[in-house]
């Protein structure tokens, strides 16, 4: 083979190579084009999953959790660790979504469940300024303090009744 054929066959094998190379760089910027649409719409497939996964699990959670107004009463006060006046309460039950439409006085209702509450030594009343009240989760701490206390005070003996030795 003579030069000029060599040499014609180096030329078209240069311009083969540059044409490919040109394609190539095409294709890698399509490359990453795609790349970052896929790695876009996966995080976004992804974000839209969970969000249905979150409002699926917040439907179970409410249609097994149906919580009556003294349950979420107690929910709320065990997790706040200020006491709590009846109004502050109110809106703390309707931030939980609590539908307190359904009583003619929703302030009365919870007035009635923390005085149940009181009385069953759950919660304790702290006075507030202008002769208002506030309510407070009693902790199980706090009842075993309590009772400790009751406990290491010594009993006073009743007249009436003889010691047997």
């Amino acid at each position: 083979m003579s030069t000029t054929k060599y040499r014609r066959a180096l030329y078209k094998a240069k311009q083969d190579l540059a044409h490919c190379l040109v394609q190539r760089q095409k294709i890698d910027r399509k490359v990453a084009r795609l790349q970052a649409v896929v790695s876009d719409l996966e995080n976004l497939c992804a974000e839209l999953e969970h969000k249905s996964f979150e409002r699926g699990i917040e439907r179970v959670v409410k249609a097994h959790l149906k919580l009556g107004i003294t349950e979420m009463t107690r929910v709320i006060l065990k997790q706040t660790f200020f006491p709590l006046t009846a109004t502050q309460l109110q809106e703390r039950l309707v931030a939980e979504k609590l539908q307190l439409s359904r009583y003619t006085n929703p302030l009365a209702v919870i007035h009635t469940v923390l005085k149940r509450l009181v009385k069953s030594g759950e919660v304790r009343v702290v006075p507030q300024e202008y002769g208002k009240k506030a309510y407070q989760w009693v902790s199980t701490t706090d009842k075993l303090l309590s009772e400790l206390q009751r406990g290491d005070q010594p009993r006073q003996r009743n007249p009436a009744v003889k010691e047997v030795k």
